[in-house]
């Protein structure tokens, strides 16, 4: 049998409408981060991120001195309010595998993340291990938000908000509970209004209370937050002034305790059309701690 010769055209114009309904965007990035010491620390981050209808892929390549150190790839799709997410690391051998869902009705939403780490040497006999997150929570910001997310074999839960990309949640051996994290904000136009508790087997982990007010016109944030020990002590504090005039932002935080000064970070973030540029410094009163500087291209 011979195919029509009408077939073919049809066939690419159908593939063309169906290509112009899918949506695609995506950012291409570089970070560097420069800890100072004995030797010093330089590593480097290129991100890929392209997002293609109701799917994505996520890549991000960190190097340091020595060469390639890890490997992160995220696959992800959505569809009628449910988020299947797929995540593989490589260092460079494998490392973890990650399965994530989630979604919910408004204002719930529940998700839930599977972990499968190699807790072996780099490149040694491999020694696994599992974990579990649950997340759930209520509302969302503008408004009030609820959250709890509780690890299994998982610490450092809270690299789960700080939205940091060189930080990232730390599997440990067996599946027993390990982490509760708490957190609660509230927020509107210019006010907004936090406070986050961890939990472990042992009892409080630490405790933190937020608030910050926002002016307009132009834009500038003032926001202060403590940190409470596991005893409930202070341990200490936070000062934020952000300021933001057209496209050029800049912030400094300020962290000091009893005793005195113990950090201060001054960044700054240059959005020209698409390029998003941005560094961040941090020292202390012995000197630099680190140095991060990168750019950011939206297409």
């Amino acid at each position: 049998m011979h195919t029509k010769w009408w077939v073919l055209p049809l066939a690419l114009m159908a593939f063309a409408g169906l290509a112009q309904d899918i949506s695609f965007s995506g950012k291409l990035g570089m970070d560097f981060l420069f800890i100072p010491g004995t030797p010093p620390s330089v590593d480097s981050a290129l991100t890929l991120t392209m997002d293609v209808g109701k799917g994505g892929v996520k890549s991000r390549t960190i190097f340091s001195l020595a060469g390639l150190e890890a490997e992160h790839l995220w696959f992800w799709l959505d569809f009628q309010g449910i988020t299947l997410k797929s995540g593989l690391t490589f260092d460079p051998c494998f490392s973890r595998w990650i399965l994530a869902v989630s979604g919910g009705c408004c204002p719930f939403f529940l998700g839930g993340m599977f972990l499968l780490g190699n807790l072996a040497p780099v490149c040694q006999a491999p020694n696994y291990t599992v974990g579990v997150i649950l997340d759930f929570g209520v509302g969302g910001e503008p408004g009030f938000l609820a959250r709890s997310l509780t690890g299994f074999g998982v610490q450092n839960l809270y690299a789960l908000l700080d939205e940091d990309p060189w930080t990232e949640v730390t599997l440990v051996p067996g599946w027993f509970f390990e982490e509760e994290l708490l957190h609660f904000a509230w927020s509107g136009d210019c006010w907004r209004l936090y406070t986050t508790w961890m939990f472990t087997w042992m009892g409080l982990g630490f405790g933190e209370f937020g608030v910050s007010y926002r002016f307009t016109a132009p834009v500038v944030e003032l926001g202060a937050s403590l940190h409470l020990s596991s005893a409930l002590a202070l341990s200490f504090v936070q000062l934020h002034l952000g300021v933001t005039v057209d496209s050029v932002s800049v912030y400094s935080t300020t962290a000091f305790n009893f005793l005195g000064f113990l950090w201060q970070e001054i960044g700054i973030r240059i959005r020209i059309s698409q390029v998003l540029l941005y560094s961040a410094t941090r020292f202390d009163l012995s000197g630099l701690l680190w140095v991060r500087v990168g750019f950011e291209l939206q297409f």
